[in-house]
């Protein structure tokens, strides 16, 4: 009858004792073990911020030798680099992107150098010129800058006694202004004229200072907008 009893007193004391190596306190292998997970999370952690670092790069064009003012770019100027600009990045121009055919430099790139946005135009804009014309001041008024306009030129007559002046003569049609001055400038104030900035065509360029220097009477005539017409 003691045989019972006794199967029945070591099945309790294993019960307790599994109970308790479950409730005991956790030992030096099991802190290895959670230091071990929370190296592997950082690594992951420090991996993915590499990446993501290495990916923070933009492609853009940069001159593959030195750009001169005025010549078309095509795919052998340039070079593809990736380079970490930030919020600069719509300052360049998309190297992942092919230039537009026509693409003229308007100012000099250095050969390595990123190009700007701003170094690149039309043929127009990158041969055309500037050019000051001395205007009545009244009739300045009346422009500004993007308006078209035709160029006349009234030459001294030399042969006239006094202040005397041809018959005018168109000298240029379809001429940009590019800048107004806000008030009269120091050019002949005294005959109430203003200098007025007019885009020229690069072979005509010569033509218009020569009327300049010669002191050629210069009007420029709005060219008649495309719509003037169209409210009747």
């Amino acid at each position: 009858m003691l045989m019972p009893a006794t199967r029945q007193t070591t099945t309790d004391a294993s019960v307790a004792t599994r109970s308790a190596r479950r409730l005991r306190r956790p030992g030096w292998r099991d802190l290895r073990l959670v230091v071990g997970l929370l190296l592997v999370l950082l690594s992951v952690a420090g991996g993915i911020r590499l990446v993501g670092s290495l990916d923070d790069t933009t492609p853009v064009y940069a001159a593959a030798h030195d750009l001169l003012p005025g010549q078309q770019v095509g795919a052998d100027d340039l070079v593809t680099v990736h380079a970490r600009l930030g919020d600069q990045t719509a300052s360049y121009v998309d190297g992942s992107a092919p230039l537009a055919p026509g693409t003229h430099l308007v100012r000099q790139v250095g050969q390595g150098e990123l190009v700007p946005a701003s170094a690149l135009g039309t043929a127009r804009q990158a041969l055309d010129k500037s050019v000051g014309v001395p205007v009545d001041t009244v009739a300045a008024r009346s422009l500004v800058s993007g308006t078209t306009v035709d160029v006349w030129v009234s030459h001294r007559d030399d042969e006239a006694v006094g202040e005397s002046y041809l018959d005018p003569e168109l000298l240029l049609a379809g001429a940009l202004v590019d800048s107004v001055p806000a008030q009269t400038s120091g050019l002949g104030a005294g005959l109430g004229r203003t200098a007025v900035q007019v885009v020229v065509p690069a072979d005509q360029v010569g033509r218009v200072i020569a009327a300049v220097d010669q002191d050629a009477r210069i009007t420029l005539v709005p060219s008649p907008r495309p719509d003037a017409g169209s409210g009747r």
